[in-house]
């Protein structure tokens, strides 16, 4: 037969373990919640350089990287992304978490509008779109509403107009080739941890230098990019494929300048303190430009 001692001792053991246990259930409760759903990924890619390969055919391009701890890098892409931000694909989509965005835009097409898409790096984490249709793409689910398409098994996800949206997935699955001549000039460019990327190809490469007494094609390929500097103050590089006989000269119009040369392909390296300064800052360039030589008639 128990003592009264020991009854005591047994309820205050089964109290203490019914609380434990109670502890247990909540901790895991609370775990539950602040998880965020994850998704299955079938193709990822986590290099900028082979992401830009893989839109290089668009005409325009846009990369922001968020959550840059520099104040004059965050500003400059948020000033971008409010307004890319406004894009009415964004009705339809969700996000729980971004790391950075590539917005790819492609020339018009026969109907006279312009495809175009987001890649958002979001890891593995779930992302939530309102859709009418969903289906199997080359292995991909691709979720359709009004027009907007979402590749969401794959890292960056792909969401934008429909048809770009499946030529990404043409591209990323190797159903499609690249555009190797815009993917070769982005191999050859400096490997920096960028925080801002614009890139033009293309006609839209072309109406950003104007040229006085010379006509014809000009350029085809633009790049400007801006990172911050580990030790200190930002790099910016700014490379164009050119046309004709122009080509980058040396300048002092920042701390460190540097120009590089792969053909036509010229490629000026800018570093300075100032970022007012660095990003205003444009190479220097000369153009040589041959005119024909104009004949009078021979008198009689």
């Amino acid at each position: 037969m128990s003592k009264p001692l020991e009854k005591k001792s047994a309820k205050i053991l089964a109290l203490i373990l019914a609380l434990i246990m109670l502890g247990s259930v909540l901790v895991y409760a609370f775990r539950g919640i602040h998880t965020i759903p994850s998704r299955e990924i079938k193709y990822s890619v986590s290099d900028l350089n082979e992401i830009l390969r893989l839109v290089s055919g668009s005409s325009k391009i846009y990369y922001l990287k968020f959550g840059t701890h520099d104040p004059n890098l965050a500003q400059l892409v948020d000033t971008y992304w409010q307004a890319l931000g406004r894009d009415n694909v964004f009705r339809y989509l969700r996000l729980t978490s971004v790391n950075s965005t590539v917005y790819a835009e492609y020339p018009s097409t026969a109907l006279g509008y312009y495809p175009y898409l987001f890649l958002f790096d979001v890891g593995d984490s779930k992302v939530f779109f309102t859709y009418d249709e969903k289906r199997d793409y080359n292995g991909v689910v691709l979720k359709i509403k009004r027009g907007y398409g979402l590749a969401e098994n794959i890292n960056p996800i792909a969401v934008g107009t429909v048809d770009a949206v499946m030529n990404y997935i043409d591209e990323i699955s190797g159903k499609k080739e690249v555009n190797n001549t815009y993917a070769e000039y982005i191999s050859k460019l400096p490997d920096l941890n960028y925080s801002f990327v614009i890139i033009l190809t293309g006609d839209s490469a072309n109406q950003i230098i104007k040229l006085n007494n010379s006509s014809g094609q000009i350029s085809d390929f633009y790049f400007e990019g801006i990172a911050a500097n580990k030790t200190g103050g930002y790099d910016k590089v700014v490379a164009i494929n050119f046309k004709q006989n122009i080509y980058f000269i040396k300048s002092n119009i920042t701390e460190y300048y540097n120009v590089t040369m792969y053909g036509r392909l010229n490629i000026a390296f800018m570093h300075d303190t100032n970022f007012t300064k660095i990003l205003s800052a444009k190479p220097e360039m000369r153009a040589f430009i041959i005119k024909p030589i104009e004949t009078k008639g021979n008198e009689s």
